[in-house]
């Protein structure tokens, strides 16, 4: 049975489809195309032309549609019954740019105002958002108004452009939106949305224009009430400090110098010039430390995809870094209630809290004195004691105060040092591997506040009566149980491997290979090399297994407290997986000497046996050393946080 629907005719934006007394409401059949299509019911015949009509519009026939507007007139401003669109919506959704252009010939500059769309869409929005430059081009010539009428979100035509990632599209708007005014009406609500969006979209170019036709701009709210200046401490990535990389990366990154693309004299946008296109990349000179070979790759270094996402953050963070200096020239002239009002110390909290160092710096120095007062201090510290942002509480050593600061409370009543008790968010806990480290990370930051919290306040209360030393144990107990099941586990599997190490190599060192000279007892093979590097690893692997055991029995009988995760387990940690890799590495070097001493004539033999017995060293290099090398960086490397930082609000 056909399924049938219910739809009717309206006309905007007024009802010209009259036709005698017949009723616009009829019966049609859904089909595969968008649009509606009469089926065998017997329906008003005017109304299947309409449906006709538009079925036609979609499919990009002209002719029939040209000639049906020659009979209806009316037909370029009614609205399909089924999408709520008008002719030129339905053209503009498939992209049919002739016969666009043809209605838009036939239209009224009024007409391509109609919102017929369910989102309140104008058949501009459309092609706003489709990115057709041809198609926005031939409606905006002839009616300049379309450039200011919003959608349902209350965004213009260059915000939707922005949005959906249509840059091309924004750069053709922007010098004709600017001509309109647009951006700067309405207390500068549209322009925020457009500096937003473009600062998330790294349209750099753009936000510096605009900074510069209108620098209070940064300090507008936009359709959401959050001003351009306080909503990029919601960007780490576009800072150094938000971004991760490997040491291989950082390396890179620090050796290459990308030059500032500078300002834009003319931001129309130029079809030809993909706004991607390589040539339009700043120069860029690589200093390497070797020459040779890196020069050679010099000429194609950029092409390596790698290489290339390196370069591209890197000018990303330049270009970022220079509009922060821009908009702190701006906030300089800006008086304490335009400061609050644009929500610049709330995003200075929320920015400790993303570890946003440079945000942090540039923004303090330009606002005035008066408002980094040690109580403003104390909450962007315990915002990035919270949210563990270590270069961020460096910051701390850098300030006269820091004692004075640390010495304060919050509305609970907890100083700097009771905020530390509070176990960190999963978050940041999970880019640690291992719960014992994750522990020790807890404990060293513990200890560096503690450090520079004055001897009075160490054993102070707060408003629940807890001492800081009690908040943290209370915290963590989970978290230190857990650690301590993950030592003896780690410990206990460890100890099993290297006992079994031990036993092989303590039967191989009276097992000789070849056997021993009847008269002498001396090994047959003793003036051996191989054989002399079999006896010289079995010894070191069984040497070293040993040593292996007993740390590691000496982690499962340790006591477990909570100064114990600091230091003295990991170390012990450290002893024994490094002196289990060197068992194992000394265990398959013996295998592999006895049997090249063996088969020496055969190496179809002893070189598939060497290299399976790689395999083993291999796996355990794959699976446990990226860990020993973390507990070893953890635990002797440089500490996460800087004492030496000088006076960064000078």
């Amino acid at each position: 049975m056909t399924n049938v629907c219910r739809i009717s005719l309206r006309v905007v934006p007024n009802n010209v489809l009259k036709r005698g007394s017949k009723t616009s409401k009829l019966n049609v059949t859904k089909n595969m195309f968008p649009f509606y299509r009469l089926g065998n019911e017997k329906n008003d015949e005017y109304t299947q032309e309409y449906n006709r009509f538009f079925n036609n519009v979609g499919k990009g026939n002209w002719t029939a549609t040209q000639e049906f507007i020659r009979l209806h007139p009316e037909a370029v401003r009614v609205t399909s019954p089924t999408s709520n669109r008008t002719a030129l919506q339905v053209a503009v959704t498939f992209e049919h740019l002739h016969i666009v252009e043809e209605l838009v010939n036939l239209m009224t500059p009024q007409d391509l105002e109609i919102k017929a769309d369910v989102h309140n869409k104008t058949a501009f929005h459309i092609a706003i958002e489709k990115g057709n430059i041809s198609m926005a081009k031939c409606m905006v010539e002839k009616n300049h108004n379309l450039l200011s009428i919003t959608d349902i979100a209350n965004h213009i035509p260059i915000v939707i452009a922005v949005i959906t990632g249509q840059k091309q599209m924004a750069r053709y708007l922007y010098p004709l939106t600017i001509e309109q005014g647009v951006l700067f009406s309405d207390n500068g609500m549209h322009g925020s949305d457009f500096m937003i969006a473009c600062i998330f979209s790294k349209m750099f170019d753009i936000v510096f224009d605009l900074i510069k036709r209108e620098p209070l701009l940064i300090i507008f709210k936009n359709s959401w009430k959050i001003s351009p200046v306080a909503i990029l401490c919601c960007h780490s990535a576009l800072f150094p400090s938000g971004c991760q990389l490997k040491f291989w990366q950082q390396w890179i990154y620090n050796c290459m110098h990308v030059q500032f693309p500078g300002d834009i004299n003319d931001v129309c946008l130029n079809i030809q010039n993909a706004e991607d296109n390589a040539s339009n990349k700043g120069d860029i000179t690589i200093r390497y430390v070797w020459s040779g070979l890196l020069q050679w790759m010099a000429s194609n270094f950029l092409k390596h995809p790698g290489i290339n996402h390196i370069y591209e953050l890197k000018l990303v963070h330049i270009q970022s870094i220079e509009l922060l200096n821009r908009m702190c020239k701006v906030i300089e002239t800006l008086d304490e209630n335009q400061i609050k009002e644009a929500g610049i110390k709330d995003a200075l909290v929320e920015a400790a809290s993303r570890g946003m160092i440079e945000y942090i710096t540039n923004i303090t120095k330009a606002i005035p004195k008066t408002m980094w007062n040690t109580g403003f201090a104390f909450d962007v510290f315990v915002s990035a004691i919270r949210n563990r942002e270590a270069k961020v509480f460096s910051l701390i050593h850098g300030l006269n105060d820091k004692q004075t600061i640390a010495n304060l409370r919050n509305s609970n009543g907890d100083t700097l040092l009771h905020s530390t008790g509070y176990i960190a968010n999963s978050r940041k806990l999970n880019l640690i591997a291992g719960v014992a480290l994750q522990m020790q990370r807890e404990m060293q930051w513990y200890k560096e506040v503690e450090a520079i919290t004055p001897e009075g306040s160490l054993t102070d209360f707060n408003r629940d009566n807890k001492r800081p030393r009690e908040v943290f144990t209370d915290n963590h107990k989970k978290l230190m149980s857990d650690g301590e099941t993950w030592m003896k586990n780690t410990s206990f599997s460890c100890t099993v491997v290297g006992a079994l190490i031990f036993t092989i190599m303590f039967t191989a060192a009276f097992t000789l290979p070849g056997g021993q000279k009847q008269d002498t007892g001396f090994p047959i093979f003793l003036d051996k090399k191989l054989f002399k590097l079999f006896i010289i690893s079995d010894a070191i692997s069984l040497f070293s297994s040993t040593t292996s055991v007993l740390t590691f029995l000496g982690i499962l009988s340790s006591r477990y407290a909570e100064e114990d995760f600091l230091t003295s387990l990991p170390k012990t940690m450290v002893l024994g997986l490094s002196t289990l890799f060197i068992s194992i590495a000394a265990m398959m070097t013996a295998f592999c000497a006895v049997i090249a001493l063996l088969f020496q004539s055969r190496l179809w033999i002893v070189v598939p046996t060497i290299l399976l017995a790689s395999i083993p060293v291999i796996l355990f290099m794959g699976l446990q050393f990226p860990l020993l090398v973390e507990i070893f960086v953890s635990t002797y490397g440089r500490s996460i946080f800087d004492r030496n930082v000088g006076n960064w609000l000078a």
